[in-house]
Protein backbone atom coordinates (compact mmCIF):
# COMPACT_ATOMS: atom_id res chain seq x y z
CA UNK A 1 0.00 0.00 0.00
CA UNK A 2 2.82 2.34 0.87
CA UNK A 3 4.35 1.98 -2.60
CA UNK A 4 1.00 2.57 -4.21
CA UNK A 5 0.53 5.90 -2.35
CA UNK A 6 4.10 6.95 -3.16
CA UNK A 7 3.48 6.25 -6.83
CA UNK A 8 0.19 8.19 -6.82
CA UNK A 9 1.87 11.18 -5.15
CA UNK A 10 4.86 11.02 -7.53
CA UNK A 11 2.67 10.79 -10.64
CA UNK A 12 0.37 13.52 -9.36
CA UNK A 13 3.31 15.87 -8.80
CA UNK A 14 4.73 15.03 -12.26
CA UNK A 15 1.33 15.61 -13.87
CA UNK A 16 0.93 18.96 -12.09
CA UNK A 17 4.44 20.07 -13.14
CA UNK A 18 3.79 19.13 -16.78
CA UNK A 19 0.34 20.75 -16.76
CA UNK A 20 1.79 23.89 -15.13
CA UNK A 21 4.57 24.08 -17.72
CA UNK A 22 2.02 23.68 -20.52
CA UNK A 23 -0.21 26.36 -19.00
CA UNK A 24 2.76 28.70 -18.59
CA UNK A 25 3.84 28.11 -22.21
CA UNK A 26 0.30 28.80 -23.43
CA UNK A 27 0.08 32.00 -21.35
CA UNK A 28 3.49 33.14 -22.59
CA UNK A 29 2.60 32.62 -26.24
CA UNK A 30 -0.75 34.38 -25.77
CA UNK A 31 1.11 37.35 -24.27
CA UNK A 32 3.36 37.64 -27.33
CA UNK A 33 0.32 37.71 -29.59
CA UNK A 34 -1.39 40.36 -27.45
CA UNK A 35 1.68 42.63 -27.11
CA UNK A 36 3.01 43.08 -30.60
CA UNK A 37 5.37 45.88 -31.62
CA UNK A 38 2.61 48.13 -32.95
CA UNK A 39 0.76 47.97 -29.62
CA UNK A 40 3.88 48.82 -27.64
CA UNK A 41 4.85 51.70 -29.95
CA UNK A 42 1.31 53.10 -29.84
CA UNK A 43 1.77 53.74 -26.11
CA UNK A 44 4.65 56.09 -26.90
CA UNK A 45 3.25 57.90 -29.92
CA UNK A 46 2.27 61.51 -29.45
CA UNK A 47 -1.40 62.23 -29.01
CA UNK A 48 -3.16 62.90 -32.32
CA UNK A 49 -3.51 66.59 -33.00
CA UNK A 50 -5.64 68.48 -35.47
CA UNK A 51 -2.70 70.41 -36.91
CA UNK A 52 0.95 69.42 -37.05
CA UNK A 53 2.51 71.63 -34.37
CA UNK A 54 6.16 70.71 -34.60
CA UNK A 55 7.81 73.39 -32.45
CA UNK A 56 8.01 71.77 -29.01
CA UNK A 57 8.49 68.27 -30.39
CA UNK A 58 11.24 69.45 -32.75
CA UNK A 59 13.18 71.16 -29.98
CA UNK A 60 12.86 68.14 -27.66
CA UNK A 61 13.88 65.78 -30.43
CA UNK A 62 16.90 67.92 -31.32
CA UNK A 63 18.06 67.81 -27.71
CA UNK A 64 17.52 64.03 -27.54
CA UNK A 65 18.96 63.01 -30.89
CA UNK A 66 21.20 65.75 -32.33
CA UNK A 67 22.66 67.88 -29.56
CA UNK A 68 25.57 65.60 -28.65
CA UNK A 69 27.10 65.94 -32.14
CA UNK A 70 25.84 69.28 -33.46
CA UNK A 71 25.75 71.15 -30.12
CA UNK A 72 23.04 73.41 -28.77
CA UNK A 73 23.76 76.25 -31.20
CA UNK A 74 24.03 73.96 -34.25
CA UNK A 75 27.67 74.87 -34.90
CA UNK A 76 28.98 71.33 -34.59
CA UNK A 77 32.47 70.50 -33.36
CA UNK A 78 35.54 68.60 -34.50
CA UNK A 79 34.35 65.95 -36.98
CA UNK A 80 30.66 66.89 -36.71
CA UNK A 81 29.38 69.56 -39.12
CA UNK A 82 27.56 72.72 -38.22
CA UNK A 83 23.97 73.02 -39.38
CA UNK A 84 24.01 76.59 -40.69
CA UNK A 85 24.11 75.38 -44.30
CA UNK A 86 20.98 73.19 -43.96
CA UNK A 87 18.55 75.87 -45.24
CA UNK A 88 20.74 76.25 -48.37
CA UNK A 89 20.71 72.47 -48.89
CA UNK A 90 16.95 72.47 -48.40
CA UNK A 91 16.49 75.20 -51.02
CA UNK A 92 18.75 73.64 -53.65
CA UNK A 93 17.27 71.44 -56.41
CA UNK A 94 16.75 67.99 -54.87
CA UNK A 95 17.70 69.34 -51.47
CA UNK A 96 14.32 68.83 -49.86
CA UNK A 97 14.52 65.08 -50.49
CA UNK A 98 18.23 64.97 -49.63
CA UNK A 99 17.65 66.35 -46.12
CA UNK A 100 15.02 63.67 -45.47
CA UNK A 101 17.24 60.91 -46.89
CA UNK A 102 20.16 62.14 -44.80
CA UNK A 103 18.13 61.65 -41.65
CA UNK A 104 16.46 58.38 -42.63
CA UNK A 105 19.48 56.58 -44.08
CA UNK A 106 22.53 58.31 -42.58
CA UNK A 107 25.58 59.73 -44.34
CA UNK A 108 29.13 58.64 -45.05
CA UNK A 109 31.23 61.40 -46.56
CA UNK A 110 34.93 62.18 -47.00
CA UNK A 111 34.09 65.73 -45.82
CA UNK A 112 33.60 64.47 -42.25
CA UNK A 113 35.54 61.84 -40.30
CA UNK A 114 32.48 60.55 -38.44
CA UNK A 115 29.48 59.19 -40.33
CA UNK A 116 25.98 60.32 -39.43
CA UNK A 117 23.98 57.33 -38.23
CA UNK A 118 20.61 56.63 -39.81
CA UNK A 119 17.67 57.96 -37.80
CA UNK A 120 15.03 55.80 -39.49
CA UNK A 121 13.91 54.50 -36.10
CA UNK A 122 12.41 57.91 -35.32
CA UNK A 123 8.73 58.25 -36.21
CA UNK A 124 7.70 60.43 -39.15
CA UNK A 125 6.10 63.12 -37.00
CA UNK A 126 9.20 63.52 -34.85
CA UNK A 127 11.61 63.44 -37.79
CA UNK A 128 9.64 66.15 -39.61
CA UNK A 129 9.57 68.22 -36.41
CA UNK A 130 13.32 68.02 -35.79
CA UNK A 131 14.15 68.87 -39.42
CA UNK A 132 11.82 71.89 -39.21
CA UNK A 133 13.55 72.92 -35.99
CA UNK A 134 16.96 72.80 -37.70
CA UNK A 135 15.67 74.71 -40.72
CA UNK A 136 14.16 77.50 -38.63
CA UNK A 137 16.77 77.82 -35.88
CA UNK A 138 20.12 77.50 -37.65
CA UNK A 139 21.40 79.25 -40.73
CA UNK A 140 20.93 82.68 -42.26
CA UNK A 141 18.19 84.51 -40.33
CA UNK A 142 17.92 87.06 -43.16
CA UNK A 143 16.57 84.40 -45.52
CA UNK A 144 14.22 82.28 -43.38
CA UNK A 145 12.54 79.15 -44.69
CA UNK A 146 8.85 79.82 -45.34
CA UNK A 147 6.51 78.11 -42.88
CA UNK A 148 4.44 76.76 -45.76
CA UNK A 149 7.41 74.87 -47.24
CA UNK A 150 8.43 73.06 -44.04
CA UNK A 151 8.25 69.27 -43.71
CA UNK A 152 5.15 67.31 -42.78
CA UNK A 153 5.09 63.71 -41.52
CA UNK A 154 3.71 62.68 -44.93
CA UNK A 155 6.87 64.06 -46.60
CA UNK A 156 9.01 61.77 -44.44
CA UNK A 157 6.74 58.76 -44.93
CA UNK A 158 7.01 59.14 -48.71
CA UNK A 159 10.83 58.71 -48.55
CA UNK A 160 10.84 55.61 -46.33
CA UNK A 161 11.57 52.26 -47.91
CA UNK A 162 14.09 53.48 -50.50
CA UNK A 163 16.84 51.53 -48.70
CA UNK A 164 19.61 53.96 -49.63
CA UNK A 165 23.11 53.43 -48.31
CA UNK A 166 24.86 56.30 -46.52
CA UNK A 167 27.27 56.57 -49.48
CA UNK A 168 24.33 56.85 -51.92
CA UNK A 169 22.90 59.65 -49.80
CA UNK A 170 26.24 61.46 -50.07
CA UNK A 171 26.20 61.13 -53.88
CA UNK A 172 22.75 62.77 -53.93
CA UNK A 173 23.94 65.83 -52.01
CA UNK A 174 23.07 69.04 -53.86
CA UNK A 175 25.98 71.21 -54.85
CA UNK A 176 25.89 74.40 -52.78
CA UNK A 177 28.56 77.02 -52.39
CA UNK A 178 30.30 76.90 -49.04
Amino acid sequence: MRHFLANVVTYTIAFLLIAGAGLFAWMRSAQVVISNERTVLARHEPEPVRAFDWRALGERSYVSNCLSCHRRNGQGWDQYPGLGHTPRLFGAPGGREYVIDLHLYGLTSPRWRAPMPPMGHIQDVELAAVMNHVLTHFGDRRAPVAETSLYTPADVAARRGLELSPAEVNRRRPDIAG
